[in-house]
């Protein structure tokens, strides 16, 4: 009962005694979250709309988690603080996508997966990712749920930095909200407000938050692979379903953008760029 595992612990029994429980607690995070996100799949079957997945993607890291903390019965500070985080994080996005995704029709990207690889193919394209994905991000909430430590400089330095990446990511997320909302601004590149220094400035704040959660647990458990957690994030974010994707298509459909994307940063906050 209690506390499975302190960081006053030593011994190399106590190494494998702690990987294990990061294991089991892995597995319990990924049967959970196969249960949770079949469940949707057959709920999209209904109502058509397979985008609502992107919705639980967000409160999937605090539900996972909690689930955690609760088997293990590890009410510590330093694990409800992270906790706190998470669930700051991930309901801010799961509700701006839910109030998103009710003012517009089914994303195109699962409108092409459905037609050419079926219901079945959807879920092992999109649905299955998720269910393989949550975990493996959730690496740096496991390494610390059994590790009563205290607080120290880069703790408090690793919460500012997640707390930032929250605020840009959130501000950012209120500012296209607004902008898409004045008809007037239809065809209209958005380069306003946070989206004057980068051409996807919630993107960087939901990398920048993930680098912060990574490095606050790392300061408590000194576990660096944990560290596969926002690399992931980040490249996913860039690479997959993030910048390079919405690029494409924003370059063909809004005029100017091209322009934008010579004098403005793809993902960091920075100054204007001269166009060349």
């Amino acid at each position: 009962d209690g506390i499975r595992y302190s960081s006053t612990s030593r011994g190399l029994g106590d190494v494998y005694k702690r990987q294990d429980l990061m294991l089991f607690d892995l597995l319990t995070i990924l049967g959970f979250n196969f249960i949770v996100i079949t469940i949707l799949w057959l709920f999209s079957l209904k109502t058509k709309r397979a985008d609502f997945i992107d919705i639980y993607w967000g409160p999937s890291f605090f539900l996972s988690f909690l689930i955690i903390v609760l088997i293990g019965n590890s009410f510590i500070l330093t694990n409800l603080i992270a906790l706190m985080l998470i669930g700051i994080w991930g309901f801010r996005l799961g509700l701006y996508l839910l109030r998103r995704n009710l003012n517009k029709l089914e994303d195109i990207r699962y409108v092409k997966i459905r037609e050419a690889r079926g219901n079945i193919g959807l879920f092992l394209t999109a649905y299955l990712i998720q269910i393989i994905l949550i975990p493996i991000i959730s690496l740096p909430l496991l390494s610390i749920v059994e590790i009563n430590n205290n607080f120290s400089t880069f703790l408090w330095i690793s919460m500012l930095i997640a707390i930032l990446g929250i605020v840009i990511e959130a501000i950012a997320d209120l500012q296209l909200a607004n902008f898409k909302a004045n008809k007037s601004n239809a065809g209209k590149v958005m380069n306003r407000g946070l989206w004057y220094y980068s051409r996807h400035p919630n993107y960087f704040g939901d990398s920048l938050f993930w680098w912060g959660i990574s490095i606050y647990c790392f300061t408590i458990s000194g576990t660096i692979l944990i560290f596969i957690s926002p690399i992931i994030m980040t490249y996913l974010l860039l690479k997959v379903s993030g910048v390079t994707m919405l690029e494409n298509r924003l370059s063909k459909k809004k005029d100017g953008y091209n322009e934008y994307i010579q004098t403005t940063s793809s993902f960091l906050i920075l100054p204007k760029k001269k166009n060349q």
